[in-house]
């Protein structure tokens, strides 16, 4: 049973079936095959999968992203970064990056960062001689560092299914999400002054100044959301509600580049997203049950403890099982799959929850700039106008050093806990 519902899925996948529905079919598939397991079964764990308080600040941070990026925060956020880094070589690279780590602490969302900067800097890094591939491929990267800079939504995914403190992932993942932004600075620079990119004259006082006090709304959000959630004042959900009512306030009244008469459409942006994100999480419930039921997660402990019973070993295993898994399936539904399946391999072999759930929402991001389904770098290229070829060929000196810094994280735990339990002990 277990063997056809894998099978099923992967064959739905390259049939090219949509995520959400190819994780529904083997799920009925492998039902249909067992023959004892009423088919009632899936349409109650459909509804169960979406039944959580938690998950509920999903779409409300979507529809926050999509405020503020209407509201004038995006393009206020892209002009500071401009001051502060434009005067390296290659600036309009490392003003991806530093415009993406802004965004990352207001949306939670790494698609709606790489909309919301994109379409504002790819066509200038472009017109400046950046090249098409270049352009896509240093955005779709810097937008994984939107869900691991908090808020993030694929913590808020893991944190639900495996009663882990969503605050503290939140932490964990500020000190990784700046060492990978300041990584691939650190790559762009050395890119851009191989290609001869071009760099500004660096900013004056008064600009950096300007910039700082035009953009101090939408910088006070992070803290406002990251400061209340580890301080007690609300939950992560209750999080999302503020933030929604934050950027409607801000937009409307502070910077007034948002109109009344834009927020059915910007309404109907956010749930035409939360949606597709939606039905990946319901579908997976029954999947994941199905998967529980023909006792998945034992078997897969068996195999890992067959191979080996080191620490490293396991978590190193579990990062190249999950770096695959992100070439062919969408984040959100690789969390809702592994999580039930990895929570007893991180039990025995003594693997904190809320480390590895911090590596794990690195993984499924590395997996979006990868092909053939990588979410990031579909987005990146539709934006530039050009070919998944293209993008594979500039991405991978980015690739290589998002997926050492991996190892990184995974081999010094400290790295991602320092945070969490310095603040919230």
């Amino acid at each position: 049973m277990l063997i056809l519902l894998i099978a099923s899925l992967f064959g739905l996948l390259l049939l090219g079936v949509p995520v959400g529905f190819s994780l529904l079919g083997s799920s009925l598939i492998a039902i249909l095959a067992q023959g004892t397991i009423p088919l009632q079964a899936i349409p109650q764990r459909l509804a169960l999968g979406l039944d959580s308080f938690p998950m509920l600040a999903i779409p409300l941070f979507i529809l926050a992203g999509t405020l503020m990026e209407a509201g004038g925060i995006t393009k206020r956020l892209i002009t500071l970064s401009e001051v502060l880094v434009g005067h390296i070589r290659g600036s309009l690279a490392h003003v991806t990056v530093v415009s993406n780590v802004f965004m990352s602490g207001v949306s939670g969302s790494g698609v709606a960062d790489a909309a919301a900067t994109g379409s504002a800097l790819i066509p200038s890094m472009i017109k400046r001689g950046y090249g098409k591939g270049f352009a896509a491929a240093i955005l779709g990267a810097s937008a994984t560092v939107g869900p691991i800079i908090p808020p993030s939504i694929p913590m808020i995914l893991y944190g639900s299914l495996a009663g882990v403190s969503i605050g503290k992932l939140f932490l964990g993942g500020a000190i990784p999400g700046l060492l990978m932004s300041g990584s691939l600075m650190i790559v762009s620079y050395m890119i851009a002054r191989k290609r001869g990119f071009e760099k500004r004259e660096r900013a004056r006082l008064k600009e950096i100044i300007k910039a700082f006090r035009d953009a101090l709304w939408a910088l006070l959000m992070p803290v406002i959301i990251v400061g209340g959630i580890f301080t007690g004042f609300f939950t992560a959900t209750e999080s999302a509600v503020i933030a929604v009512i934050y950027s409607l306030i801000i937009g409307l009244f502070v910077y007034k580049d948002l109109k009344i008469k834009e927020l059915p459409k910007k309404l109907l942006e956010a749930v035409s997203m939360s949606s597709s994100i939606g039905v990946i999480i319901a579908a997976s419930a029954p999947f994941a049950w199905v998967m529980a039921y023909a006792q998945g997660p034992a078997k897969v402990l068996a195999m890992f403890q067959s191979i080996s019973d080191s620490t490293i070993v396991a978590l190193l295993l579990l990062m190249l099982i999950l770096l695959i898994l992100g070439c062919f399936l969408d984040g959100m539904a690789i969390i809702i799959i592994t999580t039930p399946v990895i929570m007893p391999i991180l039990a025995q072999f003594n693997i904190d929850p809320l480390h590895f759930g911090v590596i794990l929402a690195i993984n499924v991001m590395i997996g979006t700039i990868t092909p053939p389904v990588g979410t990031l770098m579909y987005v990146a290229i539709s934006i530039a106008k050009t070919s998944v070829f293209q993008f594979t060929k500039e991405v991978w000196p980015f690739f290589l050093v998002l997926v050492l810094l991996l190892a990184i994280f995974a081999l010094f735990p400290q790295l991602v806990l320092f945070l969490p339990n310095l603040l919230m002990k």
